[in-house]
């Protein structure tokens, strides 16, 4: 996948949109044949007709390429002898806008904007990125690519013709729009916002990480709507009707910028970190950037809504805890209360924290190319703390499923913190045995980030039991999410960890990226 050093690997329009055959050197196993999809940041420069450049300034904003690495099945024998990979751009009418304008005038996630513009010209052109219908743009005009799930049972399509298919996967970002694109092909196909889901959902901010229920495919998400009071939806589609229902609708809160949350079998639990949207939101005018418009308060505790999920009863509780921030949360549980009070539940629940919001200001391009002088304040050991994160255990005790609203619930309990990881043994980008989806799990997968680069430098298992990681750290070498894929010959205790890693790691001395397979249980390739 390209020979090319790692500053143009931020930087590369290159894409495969025709299947190439990848060289596979040592041995995958038969059971992981299937296809992986990896989205994210593609290029973030254009050459404008101008003669000039334009540059996105956060790796957030990075335009959308998807990726498409096919793990064929063997025809005999027991191991993968031929992966196919092919990618694509999903927003090239966005980019060529681009081209000729030589600016972008919508709101991104931490796009510098220019200081000269006036403030009237800076609200108008804000005013209007929010509330110009997608439904009517081209279906390369958005930038919409932090996550990608694959078909959503009960989900309409966006296709301006046709059905829901199988074939489609669905793109994601933190604010309400989604681009559906074509499994094989990796086109776009259509674009929506929630609000194709349901008419109340009308705001213009929402979790980039859905959750899906692992037995009936049910799917949750929120929705925030801006206004003199912020106004929280939680929602769900039904796997087997496709009708949206609004689970709990909260105002009281003010509008907080959340990326995920977690579900168990019976609640959804979204933590309201002290990250919020200065002035009610209204700042997001003025920046035109998301980073720019959070202001972090570290003297304001996290609320933690409990959502019950199955009997209508909406807010059941709040809780909470001192203040953090955090992008991602990893698996939920439900069990029967410590406390032995009857008819009330306990939840357990894993989240990778932020003591502040650098983390958010490491991902500015500047600070994440070793060539630049401001990359240093994040990279070396004088910096080991700084935006890394710390993997928290968290039990919300006694939840009762009585209606409650935030204005009556200023008592709130306290969340217990079990336990706190060190930085240096802790993760990003959590993923585990979906197996385990709402139920007790005992390892967490994910990247490192210990300071040895300007970037991820490695992967990491998580022992919730023992509190320790087993480490793959090579030199200059950047990998991407791990995602498990379970060994289905295994079962029965001990078996949890029974299967392979799948990681697209960047090689930077090699200028290329890789497709890595390790074997879960003992770290190794």
């Amino acid at each position: 996948m390209t020979g090319r050093t790692m500053l143009e690997q931020f930087e590369t329009f290159y894409e495969e949109k025709t299947p190439v055959e990848l060289k596979v050197t040592g041995s995958i196993p038969a059971y992981a044949a299937g296809v992986l999809y990896r989205t994210g940041p593609g290029g973030h420069r254009v050459k404008t007709e101008k003669n000039g450049e334009f540059a996105m300034s956060h790796w957030f904003d990075g335009f959308t390429q998807t990726h498409r690495f096919e793990l064929v099945p063997p025809g005999s024998g027991n191991s993968i002898t031929t992966v196919r990979y092919s990618s694509r751009h999903q927003c090239n009418e966005m980019i060529e806008k681009v081209r000729k304008n030589g600016t972008f005038e919508e709101i991104c996630f931490g796009q510098k904007q220019d200081p000269c513009q006036s403030v009237f010209r800076k609200a108008m052109s804000t005013f209007h990125a929010l509330t110009k219908s997608r439904q009517d743009s081209g279906l390369e005009d958005v930038n919409v690519g932090v996550t990608l799930h694959d078909h959503i049972a009960g989900m309409p399509t966006a296709r301006k013709t046709g059905s829901p298919t199988t074939d489609s996967l669905w793109l994601k970002s933190d604010n309400a729009w989604l681009q559906e694109i074509d499994a094989s092909t990796l086109a776009p196909v259509g674009v929506c916002t929630q609000q194709k889901l349901h008419p109340e959902l009308k705001g213009t901010l929402a979790a980039a990480h859905m959750r899906t229920d692992p037995v009936t495919g049910d799917y949750f998400n929120y929705n925030l709507e801006f206004g003199r009071q912020a106004t929280y939806r939680f929602f769900k589609v039904s796997a087997s009707t496709g009708k949206t229902e609004i689970l709990a609708t909260v105002r009281g809160i003010r509008p907080a910028y959340l990326h995920s949350f977690v579900i168990t079998e019976k609640y959804l639990v979204f933590c309201i970190y002290s990250a919020y949207y200065a002035k009610g939101g209204v700042k997001i005018l003025w920046t035109k950037n998301v980073v720019d418009a959070i202001d972090y308060d570290p003297n304001e505790k996290n609320k933690w809504l409990v959502i019950d999920r199955r009997h209508g009863k909406g807010l059941v509780a709040v809780f909470e805890s001192d203040p953090f921030f955090a992008f991602h949360c990893v698996n939920a549980w439900d069990e029967p209360s410590a406390t032995e009070e009857e008819g009330k539940t306990d939840i357990t629940l894993d989240i990778s924290t932020y003591e502040n919001l650098d983390v958010l200001k490491r991902f500015w391009y500047d600070n994440m190319k070793s060539t630049s002088p401001s990359a240093l304040n994040y990279a070396g050991p004088q910096h080991a703390g700084r935006a890394r994160p710390s993997l928290h255990r968290y039990r919300l005790r006694s939840i009762a499923d009585n209606t409650i609203s935030v204005t009556n619930a200023k008592a709130s309990k306290a969340a217990k913190l079990l336990f706190a990881a060190p930085n240096a043994l802790s993760v990003e980008l959590p993923t585990f045995n979906s197996a385990l989806a709402c139920k007790p799990s005992r390892y967490i997968y994910g990247v490192t980030d210990r300071g040895n680069s300007v970037f991820l430098d490695g992967l990491a298992k998580f022992d919730t039991e023992t509190q320790t990681s087993k480490l793959w750290i090579r030199h200059a070498q950047s990998p991407g999410e791990p995602i498990f894929v379970a060994d289905p010959e295994a079962k029965g205790e001990g078996s949890e960890d029974a299967g392979v890693l799948l990681s697209v790691v960047l090689d930077g001395k090699a200028g290329r990226s890789y497709l890595l397979c390790l074997d879960a249980g003992s770290f190794e390739e």
